[in-house]
This record gives structure tokens, sequence and C-alpha cells, in this order.
């Protein structure tokens, strides 16, 4: 492991050194990690080998993803962003759904092999967006705050809303192939959907109480309120897996159940769980990059690559083009919306499950998932800071001709016509729902 550990503390100290430099450019965060990570695999330098490192690594880009879930579900703001703003509903109630449809069927068709649940699969491991590989797309000012609003919310809640289908399409997969006897997708659904939501629930809300009294009682500062959290996260995570259930589910059932009962009172608490997440995450992408991309490029495929860039165009954009109708949007939101849809550590995390599962179709499944979330660190990462600008000029023109346009409405939390809201975040930040923060960016 010592290799390995080099190699990561090397690239971290890189970053860190030109990451403001780097910040408005086309080159993300993303990028350099995930080369990085190529440059220390087991095909080019070696110092990344898949035999001692791939344990730990999956451990390590779980609980970062558990995190990510848990911080990311207390911080938005339910209940105000559905009234606010209502276009997050339409992209995760209709466009997420209809991206796994529309996912489904293309992959059913490209990989008849996979059969219908591992087609299913492979769309649902896809389906779940990660802003953090397009910071400038919810940042940028210039961007009206209702578009970047939405975006952000998308990103933050739709990897949560992904995961039962993926357990249960995984659970189908695995009987269907006689890998597990029969009746095992109901076990798995009651272990992971109720047993897991149930101990995140009953965590994350008597977590949440016990921290506000403590805080209201001035036994406990923020600093330590923020390890709390942290450790809530972990501990749901852990207890669910202990149950054999889906700790990924504990963990952002009992971020929402936490900011349900003490959003307000302990949001200045969520930094240090955030900001373990912007760490996390970006060594996600290294391991990603020796781990999982490097073997994937080595055996890649035309119909992987083909289903690849589906993925990111049409199966991302016509759902979304549906599920924006008669939202008074004009097309040039349409498609900035559609097109912004990255793949990241989500997608990589539930790749990891499959890959883990036995489930023969997993040597099909998995490369395609990572050379999809590789494209899009590419694609998504160059084109982020470039359609910005160029939305935000359509924008400012458009506006300026019919103030009235749907586009400046206030988005949550107030702003109008011109955008505005709050100043861009930290370089460093990552992404959230309840403020834009960018991790790799």
């Amino acid at each position: 492991m010592d290799p390995a550990v080099a190699a990561v503390a090397v690239a971290i100290f890189g970053y860190a050194l030109v990451e403001r430099r780097l910040w408005h450019t086309p080159i993300s965060g993303a990028m350099v990690f995930t080369a990085a990570g190529l440059l220390a695999s087991e095909q080019v330098t070696g110092l990344v080998n898949p035999a001692e490192a791939g344990h730990g690594a999956m451990i390590f880009l779980e609980l970062t993803l558990a995190v990510v879930l848990f911080s990311d579900a207390m911080g938005a703001n339910v209940g105000s962003w559905a009234t606010e703003a209502p276009l997050p509903g339409r992209l995760l109630g209709l466009g997420l759904p209809l991206t796994m449809a529309v996912g489904w069927m293309l992959g059913w068709a490209l990989f008849h092999d996979l059969g219908p649940w591992g087609a299913a699969l492979l769309a649902a491991v896809l389906a779940p967006t990660d802003s953090a590989l397009g910071l400038p797309v919810i940042t940028d000012e210039r961007v009206p705050r209702l578009i970047r609003h939405a975006l952000n919310v998308e990103g933050g809640l739709n990897d949560g809303l992904v995961l039962p289908f993926v357990t249960i399409f995984l659970a189908l997969a695995q009987e269907e192939e006689n890998a597990a006897g029969s009746g095992y997708a109901v076990t798995v659904l009651l272990r992971a959907l109720v047993a897991s939501a149930a101990v995140g629930l009953a965590l994350g809300a008597v977590g949440a109480v016990a921290l506000r009294w403590s805080k209201n009682s001035g036994w406990s500062g923020r600093r330590w309120q923020s390890a709390a959290l942290l450790a809530l996260a972990v501990l749901a995570y852990v207890l669910a897996d202990l149950i054999d259930g889906s700790g990924f589910i504990a963990a952002w059932v009992a971020g929402l159940a936490a900011g349900l009962v003490a959003r307000e009172s302990l949001s200045a608490a969520l930094r240090l769980p955030e900001e373990a997440a912007n760490l996390g995450v970006s060594v996600s992408f290294m391991l990603f990059g020796a781990l999982f991309l490097a073997p994937a490029l080595e055996s890649a495929t035309w119909t992987a690559v083909a289903y690849g860039l589906l993925s990111l165009t049409v199966i991302r954009m016509v759902p979304v083009a549906l599920a924006l109708s008669r939202s008074r949007l004009a097309p040039q939101t349409v498609a900035y919306v559609g097109w912004f849809g990255p793949r990241g550590l989500a997608s990589i995390v539930f790749a990891g499950l499959v890959a883990t599962s036995g489930l023969p179709e997993q040597g099909q499944i998995v490369p395609v998932v990572m050379l999809t979330v590789g494209m899009s660190v590419v694609l998504h990462g160059i084109t982020a800071p470039s359609g910005a600008r160029r939305y935000g000029r359509w924008y400012a023109g458009a506006v300026a001709h019919s103030p009235e346009i749907r586009e400046a409405a206030p988005g949550a939390g107030g702003g109008g016509a011109g955008g505005g809201g709050a100043p861009p975040p930290p370089p460093g930040g990552r992404r959230g729902a309840r403020r834009p923060v960018a991790g790799v960016g």
C-alpha cells in the first residue's frame, strides 16, 4: 500500500499548489485526479496494485459516498424547494425515472446478454448525476438562480433516490441468474428499504434532537457537533451493513431525518462532513482512474463507448426535455440542463457493488459504467466553463428583451432576473443540495 498512499499524497499536494489557477480553466479537479490515477495505475507505472489496494479502496469509496449522501440529504431544504422552485421536482420526479427507462431500453438493445434486469441495473447505476464535475454550471452567477438551484438540488438528491432501484435490480438480476435463491429479491427489499431506512430514520432523528439540545444547553460547540454529524453518517452506514441492509440508504435517510428535525440549528455544523467529503471525493477520482478506468480503457469495445455516449446525451437529454415540457423554459435552457448531467462518484461506487456481487454480467456492466464516467469527467469538465458563459450571455440578452421570461423567476431563497445569489464557493468545495460546493472543481 505504501506506493499507492504516496501517490495519493503527491497528487493532493500537487493539486493544492495550482488549484486556484485552474479554477477558471476547462481543467477540473476531477480531470486532474483521474489523470493522476491513470498514471499511477498498474497499466502505466504500477504504483497502485489492484490486488493490494482494491479492498481498502472500495471501503474508502463506500464511506465517502455515505458521507456525501448524508450531508447532501441533510442540507436539502425539501420543504422549501418544492414550493419555491418546482423544477427540481420535475427533474427528480419525472426526468429521473424516464432516464432509467430510456437507459434500460437502449441497454437491452445493445447488450443482449445482460437480460432485462441486467440492463435495468446498468441504467440505474448510470442515472444519478454529480454536479461536482461541472462546477461552473451551478456557480457561475451569469446563469439564472432558478436553473443553478434546480441542477444543484438534482445532483444532491438523485443518488439517494436511485439507490433503491440499484439495490432491487441487482437482487433481481442475481435471482434470475440463480446466484441467489427464490425470494432473495424480497429479502433484499425488506432489509434495504425497510430495515435500513428505519435505522437511518431513528439515528438521524434521535441524533439531531440530541445535538440540538446539547447546543442549546451550551454543552457542545460547533467543532464537535460537526464531528458528531460525521460520526452519525458513518454509524448509520455501518449499522445497516451489519444487518445486511443498505448502508447508503441508511446514511441518506439519516441525513434527511436530521435535516428535517434540526437543519437550521445544525447547518453550521455540516462544514466538517462537507470538507471530509471534499477530500474524499478528490481521492475517489484518483482511485477511480487507477483501479477502474485504466482496466476499462484497456478492454473497451465500440459498443461500450457507444452506450456511454448515449448515456451522456440521448438517455439524459430526452427525458429532461420531456420532464421540462410545459415549464415555459426556452429551448436553450432545456438543452443546458439536459447536457449538464455529469456522472460521478455514485455511479463509480454502485458499479463497485456490482463488481463484488458475483453477478455474471458484471464483466459487461462495470466497464461500461467506468467508461461513461471517464468520458463525463472529460466532456463535462471541458464544456462547463464555456457552456456557462455562453448560456449566461444568451440569458442576459433574453431577459433584457423580455424581463418576464420563466428563467428570470426567483429560485429558492430569492433572486431574480439577474441570477444573483450567494457568492461563488471556495474553489475546494464540493457539490451539495444546500449550497453549491465543489470538491473536485
